[in-house]
């Protein structure tokens, strides 16, 4: 992890921020690419499944696991 991430909790919370906005833009499009409207139920929640379960990861991985509320 980069230094200034180590020292400075605002700079973690704004990476934190613009990772989540840009997958959830770049997963919004993929999403709506391959998911027609009569596509099944499930493929819907899939697609949610994908959009956001990796923020929720980065979230967990930066603050909790790294140590980031510690500091």
């Amino acid at each position: 992890m980069p230094k200034i991430f180590k020292q400075n909790k605002f700079a973690l919370l704004g990476a934190n921020i613009l990772i989540i906005m840009i997958w959830l833009s770049l997963s919004s499009v993929v999403v709506n690419l391959f998911i027609d409207d009569n596509a099944p139920f499930y493929f819907y929640k899939i697609g949610y499944f994908i959009k956001f379960l990796p923020p929720l990861w980065v979230t967990w991985f930066l603050w909790i696991k790294r140590g980031g509320l510690k500091r």
